[in-house]
């Protein structure tokens, strides 16, 4: 079964996303300010130089994306073989997507030759103007 899995692709799409603006200069307050508006968190995203294909951004702007995260988060009937039939169809251009956005974001973190620690193995790198590190590999 993919829904727990494209639920947690849904987040790390964002927690990148968030770890973008958190590098570019935004506040924690700033961050949580676009909720899981993923078409607005974009847009503050390429305002503050991200560069993704065409293809990917205008997977993340579609208004299904709101509509089927929302969905997965917390209308989502185990039942219902139509609707799992077709998040298994679109499962991997999502995989494709999230894969895009962290190879884009984790070089973008790299070039800014962030501190970092090692802690039990996991590197954890410091974002500039934050006081909070995150776990990067």
């Amino acid at each position: 079964m993919n829904t727990p899995r494209r639920l947690l692709y849904f987040q790390a799409l964002e927690n990148y996303l968030r770890s973008f603006q958190l590098l570019r200069g935004a506040t924690p307050k700033e961050v949580r300010a676009h909720n899981h508006d993923f078409a607005e968190r974009l847009d503050v995203c390429k305002a503050k130089g991200l560069k993704l294909p065409k293809e990917v951004e205008d997977y993340i702007r579609s208004p299904v994306r709101k509509k089927e995260y929302v969905r997965i988060r917390y209308d989502f009937r185990l039942d219902d073989q139509d609707t799992l039939d077709k998040m298994q169809r679109t499962m991997e251009r999502l995989r494709g997507v999230v894969a895009e956005v962290e190879g884009t974001i984790g070089r973008a973190i790299e070039a800014s030759n962030p501190d970092f620690i090692v802690l039990d193995g996991i590197k954890l790198t410091m974002i500039a103007g934050s006081a909070t590190f995150k776990a990067w590999s």
